[in-house]
């Protein structure tokens, strides 16, 4: 593993091209992250159809509310306790043993969802402990093969190779579930539809967990002998301690360094307004397909999938942007320009109420927060010792899902049934304007001394 250095990065090899020739198995580190994101976006867009879109479903703000609390918030609960192995066991075994459990979770769904079992209570309750282990699983993963990024990645190019294959990822995401998405507006989110579309969930899924497997031993860290080679009696002899020093050992990690501290802040509050405009967003198309109101594309489960797309669209921006924005700016900085572009669309377009604008605005929407999660990522894998680098990504995982459930429960006692709030449509672009805020005062206390340009702390941090 190559050693945290301060020389700035090099925007001319900051490219994918470039760590694939410098790197050690990012090839298969690559093919096994997004394989296993494409898995995720197909699997929730075909949860989405049975619970949001389906013609039996009569979605409620409680009950959309519900539902991603209870696919989301438990492996909040457990991320640390996941981190502590992240950070004790060969990652590498812990990623593929979390890839293969998820793909028997997926094709349980499948079997679940074809016997037409989802319909009744006992049914939907079996669907959403499935959907449970399989996004859980997922969100490990992706925790994994973030940490050990610098494991395979010269610390010259990780800033902006981290960008593009964090930005790639989330677009791969958002492309299986707009392509789920597609083929069930036209097929219909019937049993028969929804589980066929789960089926290259499946596929993705194992070719996953091969090319992770495929690694040598221990490649993708961590590092120390002593952390990986006895982790058994650590894990096994006090789990509940485990998972309150897996936590705790995230927020010291996270408190070392005022970025740190800020990008996860900003992420956090960037996730609780995107809950807030989800909400609204999927109750406005729901109620446009009812109404006839919205043409035959931007209502219903296509509007949604056009939504994710755009929103993909401006994450796919941002992986552009960011690298050569860090390399030029202080990371804070480019913080509260992320959440300033978030708060201008919102500002912009939420209060119009018209499906066709929100669109377009979710382009911007997703270029500002893919910026803050960016620069999150790139300052706690260049900030963050190795040994502790799990737990600090478990801990933004447990907020990133936290926070986007919160949004939504905030807003329940007030949001219309059809999502018409010019009111809630602007709390958004107020808590972006916060996170720009208080990137700005951050900026101002720690002073340009205490950050480089190019995505590495400087000497005095």
């Amino acid at each position: 593993m190559t050693s945290l250095s301060a020389e700035p990065a090099d925007p001319t090899r900051g490219r994918l091209s470039a760590a694939l020739r410098d790197s050690d198995g990012l090839g298969r580190l690559s093919t096994a992250r997004l394989s296993a994101l494409l898995s995720e976006g197909i699997h929730q867009a075909a949860l989405g159809g049975i619970v949001l879109f389906s013609p039996e479903a009569a979605t409620t703000p409680a009950a959309i509310a519900g539902g991603f609390a209870v696919m989301l918030l438990p492996y909040s609960i457990l991320g640390p306790f996941a981190a502590a192995a992240l950070d004790r066991w060969d990652r590498r075994i812990v990623v593929a043993v979390a890839a293969l459990v998820r793909t028997l979770a997926i094709i349980a769904t499948i079997a679940l969802v074809a016997a037409g079992a989802v319909r009744s209570g006992a049914g939907l309750a079996a669907l959403f402990g499935l959907s449970l282990v399989a996004i859980g699983l997922g969100r490990l993963i992706n925790t994994g093969m973030t940490a050990a990024m610098p494991r395979v990645v010269p610390d010259r190019i990780l800033a902006a190779t981290n960008s593009v294959l964090v930005t790639v990822g989330s677009v791969v995401t958002a492309v299986g579930a707009v392509a789920a998405f597609a083929v069930l507006a036209v097929l219909g989110a019937g049993d028969a539809a929804v589980s066929w579309t789960l089926v290259p969930a499946v596929l993705t899924a194992v070719i996953g967990a091969w090319a992770v497997l495929a690694l040598p031993s221990r490649h993708l860290g961590p590092d120390g002998g002593e952390a990986v080679g006895h982790p058994g009696a650590g894990v096994t002899r006090d789990a509940v301690g485990l998972f309150a020093g897996g936590l705790a050992e995230g927020v010291r990690a996270a408190r070392s360094t005022p970025l740190v501290w800020g990008a996860l802040a900003g992420v956090t509050l960037g996730r609780a307004a995107f809950g807030i405009t989800t909400m609204l967003a999927i109750l406005l198309l729901r109620d446009v397909e009812t109404t006839g109101t919205g043409g035959p594309v931007v209502a219903g489960m296509g509007g949604f999938g056009l939504l994710s797309a755009a929103v993909a669209a401006g994450m796919g921006l941002a992986a552009v942007v960011t690298p050569w924005a860090i390399a030029r700016a202080r990371r804070i900085l480019v913080v509260a320009a992320g959440a300033t572009v978030s708060a201008a669309a919102q500002l912009a377009v939420g209060p119009t109420l018209d499906p066709t604008p929100l669109v377009v605005g979710a382009v911007a929407l997703g270029l500002g927060a893919q910026v803050v999660k960016l620069v999150a990522d790139n300052a706690m894998q260049t900030d963050v010792p190795d040994a502790r680098r799990g737990g600090v990504f478990a801990l933004q995982d447990a907020l990133f899902n936290s926070a986007f459930v919160v949004g939504m429960v905030v807003v329940l006692p007030v949001v219309p049934a059809d999502g018409r709030s010019v009111t809630l449509m602007v709390v958004p672009a107020a808590l972006y304007a916060a996170t720009a805020l208080l990137a700005m005062l951050i900026g101002t206390r720690s002073g340009p001394q205490a950050e480089r340009p190019g995505g590495h702390r400087a000497a005095t941090d």
